[in-house]
């Protein structure tokens, strides 16, 4: 496993790192937990020390699984989780609200079986709240000892300025992928600011491990069909063209698996500290961390960039 600092935290975190929406269940399809077990055991054997989950990862479900199987060696470990946004019956909503903040924080310690999290992210913006009173009551956290370092997932940089104002922002977490560039402006200048940088959505939903050569029809509420959109037309048809010439940067290391690739090609940039892999199955957890075993020349990384570019746009 490789590692970075994590921006100006002070964390040195594997370059990739264990995430846990798919684990949840709600929206991933049938969760065998077993499974999952053996998967986040594997992660970790190979030197994964950065946990990301949420409270909305079907309501604390993802934070319960994690309390109840990592508690014993949550020492070793940096648990990243987030605040503001729930699940409830099946419905997403935003609540970032100052009384909100502390209960879900509150709940998200007793879920992980712990006193204490090292990075708490707002999950998403509030037009409904004022930043002040959310980063307020974040910083409020950190002084009490509850919390370690405060940070925003899907910010944009006139927004992390704003809360920058009631508290130090020190991680924003986007996404980030071969497939999807359109936040890159916004990483790269949080992370000019100091910022560290974790990228979720980092396999593209699936789409770049190269198993997904058949377009699928996914169940109503499937995320790779609400929240991605990879697997509609024309972009489907444009990332396997991609994929092809993924194919054959693969064969020239040794015909490594295609998700290989499009992992070297996120951490391997200079602005991303870790890239979030959501796994669940031991076989799939071992593939992915075994990407930090080799590298990318700069000459594949710029001959990507272009056909990225190209392709994709």
């Amino acid at each position: 496993m490789r590692y970075k600092m994590l921006g100006e935290t002070g964390l040195n975190v594997s370059e990739i790192s264990l995430g846990t929406w798919g684990i949840g269940g709600a929206g991933w399809g049938n969760t065998n937990y077993n499974s999952c077990e053996e998967a986040v055991e594997t992660m970790l054997d190979q030197g994964v020390n950065l946990i990301d989950t949420a409270p909305a990862y079907n309501d604390g479900q993802a934070e319960r699984f994690l309390g109840k199987v990592l508690h014993k060696k949550r020492d070793q470990l940096y648990y990243v989780t987030k605040t503001g946004t729930q699940y409830k019956n099946g419905v997403y909503f935003q609540d970032n609200s100052a009384k909100a903040i502390r209960t879900q924080c509150e709940e998200s310690l007793r879920f992980l079986n712990t006193d204490f999290i090292d990075v708490y992210l707002v999950h998403w913006p509030d037009k409904k709240t004022p930043m002040e009173e959310t980063f307020e009551e974040l910083r409020k956290l950190k002084e009490e000892g509850k919390i370690g370092h405060i940070g925003v997932s899907n910010f944009s940089i006139s927004q992390i300025e704003e809360a920058s104002k009631y508290a130090k922002i020190e991680v924003l977490q986007d996404q980030f992928s071969m497939v999807y560039g359109n936040k890159k402006d916004t990483i790269l200048k949080a992370s000019e600011m100091g910022i560290g940088i974790m990228t979720y959505g980092s396999m593209g939903a699936g789409i770049l491990s190269g198993r997904m050569n058949k377009k699928e029809e996914f169940q109503h509420g499937d995320m790779r069909k609400n929240f991605y959109h990879f697997y509609e037309e024309p972009l489907y048809s444009k990332i396997q063209t991609l994929l092809l010439e993924i194919q054959k940067v693969a064969e020239k290391h040794g015909n490594v698996p295609i998700s290989q690739v499009a992992l070297n090609w996120n951490i391997q940039k200079e602005y991303v500290n870790s890239a979030i892999v959501g796994v669940r199955t031991a076989s799939h957890a071992l593939e992915n961390c075994k990407s930090t075993e080799w590298k990318l020349s700069d000459e594949e990384i710029v001959l990507l960039d272009d056909f990225i570019k190209q392709v994709v746009g």
